[in-house]
């Protein structure tokens, strides 16, 4: 594929061929997932995130994944719609650390010839521990992302994977991984609600070059045919209709600190979705659920809409739209009433 030169964005001084980057799943457990993801054109891979933890290794073993449509039907993978829904359950690359270590190094001047940033990522466990992953995955991939926001971190119960919504302890362990890490530190965060503003501001206070907004919720679905929960379990969700509360977190990050760099995720499916991220102030997008319907032709596919949309916007470039619809926004009391509303409801409630 012929980069496209509109489509590259900088974060921290590394250069990305375009904002379209894979995030981190079972697709980039092995060096060909990961390849595969850099030869269709990803500007960035997220690699499977790993910790110290032999428990949360094990967690892969009871992995599952349902797609759901929207009737909230499970529906078999080959029959879902690009647009499905999913609620899953997972743990972390099954890979013992050195062995991971050397599947990344195998990886990156692989990925590299096709253009494409490896990134590394650490799930935190133990607070402690957390440092020391970042620094062995920094050594081989220069760049981390640290997810103190795993969804899956509310399930555990072995302490394996940890969700952490603290201020106090986001500042805690990304300091100490900034000081370990060669290359940029993404900080992923997770669905926390009010306590997310106070999270993104320790992560930047303590050295984060960007943050990664914002994890999936967790999520219930009974089957209302067998009475059983689907996967037998709570899990985590991501829908198309998730998008405007990613958006939301993204814009309001941006608002508070422009030009502090985010990276969106949750609910892209297409290019549009992707420029929807740049708009409210995300530099890059990460996709994992477009990807595991369509395989890597929807990097591509993705990479020519926003190509297309750009064309059609007018819009010179893709750091030209970061932000756009954010510097739009009103609050809701600089807002001029708007003529008939009371009584359009009015006439709505006899």
């Amino acid at each position: 594929m012929t980069a496209d030169p509109r489509l590259a964005t900088d974060i921290g001084g590394v250069r990305f061929a375009n904002p379209v980057w894979v995030g981190a799943s079972e697709l980039t457990m092995t060096v060909e997932g990961m390849v595969r993801c850099a030869a269709a054109g990803a500007g960035a891979v997220v690699a499977k995130s790993v910790n110290e933890s032999e428990a949360a290794r094990r967690q892969l073993a009871v992995a599952d994944y349902a797609f759901v449509d929207d009737a909230r039907r499970h529906v078999d993978t080959p029959r879902a719609a690009p647009d499905s829904a999913l609620l899953n359950r997972s743990g972390l690359g099954r890979h013992d650390p050195d062995a991971w270590v050397e599947m990344l190094s195998v990886a990156r001047p692989r990925m590299e010839q096709h253009g494409s940033v490896l990134v590394g990522s650490v799930v935190v466990g133990d607070l402690d521990a957390a440092p020391g992953v970042v620094r062995s995955i920094g050594a081989v991939t220069d760049h981390v992302e640290l997810n103190v926001g795993a969804p899956h971190g509310r399930e555990v119960r072995t302490g394996a994977v940890r969700q952490i919504g603290s201020a106090e302890q986001v500042e805690q362990v990304v300091r100490a991984s900034r000081a370990v890490c060669p290359g940029l530190l993404l900080v992923k965060l997770g669905d926390i609600g009010p306590a997310l503003p106070g999270a993104v501001a320790a992560a930047r206070r303590a050295g984060a070059d960007a943050v990664v907004l914002v994890g999936r919720s967790n999520g219930f679905l009974p089957d209302v045919d067998t009475l059983r929960p689907v996967l037998g379990s709570w899990g985590a969700w991501s829908a198309p209709s998730s998008l405007p509360s990613s958006l939301y977190a993204v814009s309001k990050a941006y608002r508070a600190a422009p030009g502090a760099p985010v990276v969106g995720t949750n609910g892209a499916r297409g290019g549009d979705d992707v420029f929807r991220f740049l708009l409210s102030g995300a530099v890059a997008c990460e996709l994992v659920t477009s990807v595991w319907l369509e395989g890597p032709g929807a990097i591509g596919r993705t990479i020519g809409e926003l190509s297309a949309r750009l064309d059609r916007t007018g819009v010179a470039a893709v750091p030209d739209a970061v932000g756009v619809a954010v510097s739009h926004a009103r609050e809701y009391d600089e807002i001029d009433p708007v003529p008939g509303a009371p009584e359009a409801w009015e006439r709505w409630t006899r």
